[in-house]
């Protein structure tokens, strides 16, 4: 039988906050921009037919039952072996769950999202994402696996229990895997542009060169005369099968690896600019703000969490 609440419908939308959200947690977090629970139903707290709104990010994996909403007027069914992903901001309505329900879930904000190396605001994963009010993935028993295995290790990392010198490393590993899960698979489902056999080879190659070479050579004609191709087919393919260009790829691994050095190294600033290629500590200080929102002094000094 499904699981009957108080199924009276109301004008006034709940907000759902972090600062809620991490009060209903009965352990202490590392990060407390995102947090990994498994809710069934004697831990559900929302009503039927109530309208919710939060301020952050949800990924929910369905491990039994069934879990019954409307976003608008669109309704949508969630049940065993599916894996949904719903944006910031959108208004929605419970309308039925099973009385076996058990779902596994991350919360994530924005900030954290930023932290991770993502531009939410900028042409990203995240983004692309987001144009759905509720991407569900399913039949696909794989890539549940994986997140899953993700988000388990996230929920670890992020346990002060848990000593990790480089837990914060790992957390952004780790999210970014399932970010680009979630986002390959969407990818390869869209009609109308499918990827070739050498597009997605020449992508494969592409990323295998960026992570080898992506500390001295940052322009993309290197990485084209290394694939025997030319500039403007390789940003062609990229920007097809990545949906983003092959620049942007380059200094997203740059960025996180500045990120990286720069907090878990004793190197200063001007090292670390000579460590990752640029020509002097001026220009690394230009590029490193304009991917992080902050110098790279302040961010060495700063504690982002």
């Amino acid at each position: 039988m499904p699981r009957k609440k108080n199924t009276e419908s109301t004008g006034y939308i709940s907000e759902f906050t972090l600062e809620k959200l991490f009060q209903e947690v009965q352990i202490d977090l590392r990060i407390k921009e995102f947090v990994v629970k498994t809710l069934d139903t004697s831990s559900y707290s929302m009503k039927l037919n109530v309208p919710y709104r939060s301020e952050y990010f949800c990924m929910i994996l369905v491990k039994k039952g069934y879990n019954k909403f409307r976003v608008d007027d669109k309704r949508y069914i969630i049940s065993e072996g599916d894996v949904l992903f719903s944006p910031t901001s959108e208004t929605f309505w419970i309308e039925e769950v099973s009385e076996d329900y058990v779902a596994k879930y991350i919360f994530f904000s924005i900030d954290f999202i930023s932290n991770a190396g993502f531009n939410y605001r900028s042409s990203d994963v995240l983004r692309s994402l987001s144009e759905d009010p509720a991407s569900v993935i399913r039949n696909e028993p794989d890539l549940f696996r994986r997140v899953e295995f993700h988000l388990d290790e996230l929920k670890i990392l992020n346990n002060p229990e848990n000593d990790n010198y480089y837990f914060k490393e790992l957390i952004w590993h780790h999210f970014s895997l399932v970010i680009y899960e979630i986002d390959n698979y969407f990818k390869k489902i869209e009609k109308g542009n499918p990827i070739t056999y050498r597009e997605d080879e020449l992508t494969t190659s592409f990323f295998i060169l960026v992570r080898e070479h992506f500390k001295e050579e940052h322009t993309i004609q290197f990485y084209a005369d290394k694939l025997c191709i030319s500039r403007k087919y390789l940003t062609k393919v990229i920007n097809k099968t990545m949906f983003k260009s092959p620049r942007d790829i380059v200094h997203q691994v740059l960025g996180v690896e500045a990120r990286l050095l720069l907090k878990n190294s004793n190197a200063n600033v001007n090292e670390v600019a000579t460590q990752l290629g640029f020509s002097d500590q001026a220009s690394f200080s230009k590029f490193f703000k304009k991917q992080a929102g902050i110098s790279p002094l302040a961010y060495k000094r700063a504690d982002l969490y």
